[in-house]
């Protein structure tokens, strides 16, 4: 089932960690690397700081991360559904 926005909050550390939920009623904690966040900033010509690449291209960073809960996808050492640069290169071939 996809995922969708949770709250409008997220904490810059280690990347960007945000929260998602299923039902609107649970979160579901995900995270997108620093290093997927600066290889989508050089893939699309940008810069910034993580918090600015996250609020630019945080549509596409969710589906991604909807995506990767969907298929059970990899998790970080504290259990976050973990966006990598390869999770949002598929997210912008849909």
């Amino acid at each position: 089932m996809p995922l969708i926005r949770f709250n409008e909050h997220y904490l810059v550390q280690d990347g960007v960690r945000f929260l998602m939920t299923e039902d609107g009623e649970r979160p579901v904690a995900c995270r997108v690397s620093h290093g997927a966040l600066q290889d989508l900033a050089t893939k699309v010509s940008s810069g910034g700081s993580d918090g600015d690449i996250f609020e630019t291209y945080r549509n596409l960073i969710e589906q991604a991360a909807s995506d990767v809960y969907d298929a059970d996808g990899p998790t970080d050492e504290h259990g976050r559904f973990l966006v990598t640069s390869e999770a949002l290169v598929e997210a912008t071939r849909r």
